[in-house]
């Protein structure tokens, strides 16, 4: 087997490169597109159906449950698999949805809200599949040289998705319906799937598929055996705790309130504002993985904290909109060092056999406090000025982006 393997690995390096990049990327902006159209436009329905802000904005809490308590066990299946089978199956059990909505709304129309949030579940759980299964394969797909570069386009691709999809979603609700959008929805997922099995890997990773579908382990002892190596890598482990302590005080949810109230902007110009971190997302993307990949990854870490971190406080000081604009963008900018950065160090710092598993893991560890931090801070901007919930944040944010400097093994880190 050693041996096959040594003389199948040289082939890999024939892969069509620029093909997998143009395909990757492209699944990824219609996988995003897909989705955010599915969600405005679910969430849309059930306020008009329900008149519940609480039913509402369970759609947004299910997404949070499904990654803490789903994504783990979810990595485990991604790396006991094919992670491009594993990819394909996602966007086809994401494409059915639509169909499925479809056959309630026409033919069980009072169970429609109860089959809606059941494929909430199901499209959150299906989703979880997609984004370690992309980075496991990623390295044989383009090469390990241009993880970085790849992991920018698709935080582009996914952000360009995120702004389609937000923009042209609620028009289409009002031109096709209900139906006309779930089968949009369920065609797009569809062709990702087509696009997604054009994707060419090198020959020797399909070999170590074969052969770990003969020899697997009690699907218990895959996962403890991740979450073990996750403990023993210190570096994706500060990382992860840095995460976790971030989301901790988390207030991206409540941009809409102090936006509104405090700078007093309308519902355009808050589209505005938002269009305007999109924006930078997308131009960032671009080009900062050339940028990450010749510095030390402690500098994008540590920054792409501590800047952000201080946008957010001067955004609770400011009740200007000139400087909504100006902050949002350097917020945004910034950040995306540190999530680029971090996405790169899950694929260069793990092993293929595990980067699925500890991939969901950090995931799930990281928005742990997720669901709890939404509610409590949107309680305290209802008894507190909501500018007081941004300075502590701020300053929370900056004590973490100083982790980043005081960790010996994120010191040793030379290049991704």
């Amino acid at each position: 087997m050693d041996n096959q393997l040594e003389r199948t690995k040289p082939k890999s390096l024939q892969i069509p490169v620029k093909r997998n990049m143009s395909l990757i990327v492209s699944t990824t902006t219609l996988g995003t597109i897909a989705d955010a159209i599915f969600t405005l436009c679910l969430s849309w329905f059930v306020l008009e159906r329900t008149g519940s802000a609480f039913i509402t904005s369970a759609i947004t809490a299910i997404t949070y449950i499904v990654n803490v308590f789903a994504g783990p066990l979810i990595g485990v299946f991604v790396d006991r698999t094919s992670p491009k089978n594993a990819m394909i199956r996602a966007y086809i059990a994401l494409g059915l949805i639509g169909f499925i909505l479809i056959f309630f709304y026409l033919f069980l129309h009072d169970y429609i809200i109860v089959a809606v949030m059941a494929m909430v579940i199901l499209n959150d759980i299906a989703q979880t599949f997609i984004s370690p299964s992309r980075r496991r394969m990623l390295p044989n797909l383009v090469g390990t040289d241009r993880i970085a570069e790849v992991s920018g386009y698709l935080s582009s691709a996914g952000k360009t998705g995120i702004l389609i999809g937000n923009a042209v979603g609620g028009i289409l609700l009002s031109l096709i319906g209900f139906i006309g959008i779930m089968f949009t929805h369920s065609f797009i997922f569809l062709f990702a799937a087509l696009l997604s099995s054009w994707l060419v890997l090198p020959k020797y990773e399909r070999i170590i598929n074969h052969e770990k579908s003969k020899q697997k382990k009690q699907f218990w002892r895959e996962f403890k055996d991740g979450a073990k190596l996750l403990l023993k890598h210190r570096v994706l482990l500060v990382i992860t705790l840095i995460n976790m302590g971030v989301n901790i005080v988390s207030v991206g949810h409540l941009n809409i309130y102090i936006f509104k109230t405090q700078y007093g902007a309308t519902a355009a110009q808050y589209g505005f504002i938002e269009a305007t971190g999109v924006a930078t997302s997308i131009i960032t993307g671009l080009f900062i993985g050339r940028i990450i990949k010749k510095i030390k990854p402690i500098f994008p870490l540590s920054l792409g904290l501590i800047i952000p971190s201080l946008s957010i406080a001067l955004i609770g000081f400011y009740d200007q909109l000139f400087f909504a604009y100006i902050l949002i963008a350097i917020q945004t900018f910034f950040l995306l060092f540190y999530t680029v950065t971090v996405h790169t160090l899950l694929i260069t710092l793990v092993q293929p056999e595990y980067r699925a598993r500890i991939d969901t893991l950090v995931a799930s560890i990281s928005s742990f406090a997720m669901p709890l931090t939404v509610f409590l801070t949107g309680y305290l901007a209802d008894i507190i000025p909501v500018r007081y919930i941004f300075y502590f944040t701020g300053i929370w944010g900056t004590l973490m982006g100083i982790i980043p400097l005081l960790s010996k093994e994120i010191h040793q880190l030379e290049n991704l």
